[in-house]
């Protein structure tokens, strides 16, 4: 057992692993950090990749005191009555259930982010950082010695939705990387920087209509694994640095997949 204070102070350092990067500014709608206040105790955390209320019943009944997951929910966009915003919440607050959110923190993280644990499961060095939509989401990877990409589809597939998106357009053998999970399919204007820094293949969770034929036409390989299943890579490694820092915690990984 630790206290949530403990619990907090812990995450607060870790998950800000650089204090220059403004997180509130760069992910002013999704929680990075504590959202809901529960009990004083910690003994058994829940992780997930999304907050809902179907998640937190199954934390009641895996008797969890906190919750840690990647979407955690947003506000009433203005001020108005929302009964799955309350339902939601209150859900939380009788049940004693803390609820930590880490979105942009869990993408861009060096070691524990989405991004990074995906490089390191198809085997690329991390690089730097790559700025989606003008801010740094997600890592480039390189390969001291060019991979094939088959091996590579071979290495991910375990991991990804069964909906995945795979379009073979670039080279066979790979030699450097974008991940960039979720959301994270490029816009039309940043191919030609994909080009410019000869980028082998780009991996996402989402994939737009406009993808397929943009790729094409940049020679570049594409994956979209699946929103869901490109989001769990992050949580998982964040669950077993938890279990090293705090032993005497019991930790569970709380299933809800979703194939999208």
């Amino acid at each position: 057992m630790i206290s949530l204070i403990q619990l907090q102070k812990y995450l607060e350092e870790y998950m800000n692993y650089d204090r220059n990067i403004d997180v509130a500014k760069i992910d002013p709608y999704m929680t990075n950090g504590l959202m809901v206040r529960g009990r004083d105790k910690i003994k058994k955390i829940g992780f997930g990749v999304s907050a809902s209320l179907k998640f937190f019943k199954l934390a009641k009944e895996e008797e969890c005191d906190g919750l840690i997951v990647h979407h955690s929910f947003n506000f009433p966009d203005r001020n108005r009555f929302d009964s799955i915003f309350q339902n939601r919440f209150n859900y939380l607050l009788n049940n004693e259930i803390s609820l930590f959110g880490y979105h942009f923190l869990l993408d861009a993280h060096p070691e524990i982010g989405h991004n990074a644990q995906i490089l390191q499961t198809i085997g690329a060095k991390k690089d730097k950082q790559f700025n989606h939509h003008g801010d740094p989401w997600g890592w480039i990877g390189e390969y001291e010695k060019p991979m094939k990409f088959a091996s590579i589809i071979d290495n991910l597939k375990p991991y990804l939705s069964e909906k995945m998106t795979l379009y073979e357009f670039g080279p066979k053998e790979i030699t450097k990387v974008v991940t960039v999970s979720g959301k994270g399919a490029p816009a039309p204007s940043v191919m030609q920087d994909l080009i410019d820094q000869r980028i082998d293949l780009y991996i996402t969770g989402e994939v737009h209509e406009w993808n397929r034929e943009l790729f094409r036409e940049a020679g570049i390989n594409f994956i979209a694994g699946g929103h869901y299943a490109t989001e769990v890579f992050g949580l998982k490694a964040l669950m077993d640095k938890i279990n090293g820092k705090f032993p005497s915690i019991e930790t569970k990984w709380l299933k809800l997949h979703n194939p999208v």
